[in-house]
């Protein structure tokens, strides 16, 4: 399986490190997860969509730091690409409200609600998909997921305070061999990310090395995150 990239690697406030977005391209085959405020302008200023036939975006939840961009690149996919890009979220109701109401019609994507679904892609092959709620805040569900290609899977957090034992489980046993996970400097009770002590009490340090800190907020450096054996989402 390819690592996956990132278009940014910040919280909502820490704006020098962009909106948290991950990709994997494969010649005409995008896989987008999140598309926050900033990220629309980045994925132009890369030329990211430059023959690209097939995009797939996955959402984790509404705050705008993570769906901020996501009308524009519906947009440009279908007035200036000709495309349909099909996006992933398990909550209909809400993801059909919020394109409504940054003017997206249904004619311009489409849309699979699915907590468990499989795509065949010319390029990627079988990709499964597997959303799971976590917890961030009360206001609005929020998700993560697992994804398997290549006979690989990674999981990916979103925005969560906590990681769900079956998730753990299924990365101390091999199941999973990657999580990325939303991660902060900050730890307090009823914080809605991370922390990075918290993290360190839940992965055993033999198994640091498969885990991928991001959506960090200010108060957290690169060099303490791999003091504790974990690696840092690369912004590519």
């Amino acid at each position: 399986m390819q690592e996956l990239k990132f278009i940014g690697i910040g919280s909502a406030f820490n704006t020098k490190l962009g909106n948290t977005s991950a990709y994997i391209k494969k010649n005409s085959s995008l896989i987008l997860i999140d598309c926050g405020g900033t990220v629309f302008h980045k994925l132009r200023e890369i030329n990211m969509f430059d023959g690209i036939e097939d995009i797939y975006i996955f959402v984790t939840h509404t705050h705008l730091d993570h769906v901020g961009s996501l009308g524009d690149v519906i947009f440009y996919a279908h007035y200036i690409l000709g495309q349909k890009p099909k996006i992933f979220f398990p909550n209909k109701e809400q993801i059909v409200s919020f394109l409504i109401n940054v003017g997206v019609t249904s004619d311009m994507y489409e849309l699979n609600s699915n907590d468990f679904t499989k795509i065949d892609d010319i390029e990627f092959g079988e990709i499964n998909i597997e959303f799971s709620q976590n917890t961030h805040v009360a206001t609005m569900p929020t998700y993560g997921f697992v994804m398997s290609m290549d006979k690989e899977a990674f999981y990916y957090s979103g925005d969560s305070n906590d990681i769900n034992n079956v998730i753990l489980d299924r990365f101390n046993n091999g199941q999973i061999q990657w999580l990325y996970q939303d991660t902060c400097g900050l730890d307090y009770q009823g914080n809605s990310h991370l922390s990075l002590k918290k993290l360190s009490e839940k992965i055993p340090r033999e198994l640091t090395n498969r885990v991928y800190c991001m959506h960090l907020d200010e108060h957290i450096s690169e060099e303490i995150i791999r003091d504790k054996g974990f690696n840092v989402a690369c912004i590519s």
